[in-house]
């Protein structure tokens, strides 16, 4: 049974399982800073309009991206700016195996740092 922890948690967790698929990372990656209509993603991965259009589907009931309607078009952005941070993150962490683990340290706290004047920046 859940505690009330794991309850709250489940918001996030949706995100997560929505972020499970390689297309959909790519989506994400790919939204930062910007806004895209289904169109420029079709273009971007070369998958069928009516795929991008699910995985989309996938991420707006997650509440990752966040879609306005503009004319015939659709144009989506992220609902949380840090997630491609967290990808790159995430993607580093094979590079930095192969540091020592003091510079390990120092290369995370860096990316820490970036992630973080990148959110101040955001509220501004």
């Amino acid at each position: 049974m859940a505690n009330n922890e794991t309850r709250e948690l489940a918001d996030l967790a949706e995100v997560f399982k929505a972020l499970g698929h390689p297309t959909r990372l790519w989506i994400a990656k790919n939204l930062e800073g910007r806004e895209l209509c289904v169109c420029d993603l079709v273009a971007g991965t070369a998958e069928e309009f009516s795929s991008i259009s699910q995985h989309l589907n996938v991420l707006k009931k997650a509440h990752v991206v966040e879609g306005d309607k503009r004319g015939k078009h659709v144009f989506y952005r992220l609902a949380y700016p840090c997630i491609p941070w967290m990808i790159r993150f995430m993607e580093a962490r094979d590079e930095f195996r192969h540091l020592p683990p003091e510079e390990q340290a120092r290369a995370q706290e860096e990316q820490r740092r970036q992630l973080m004047d990148y959110l101040m920046r955001q509220k501004e």
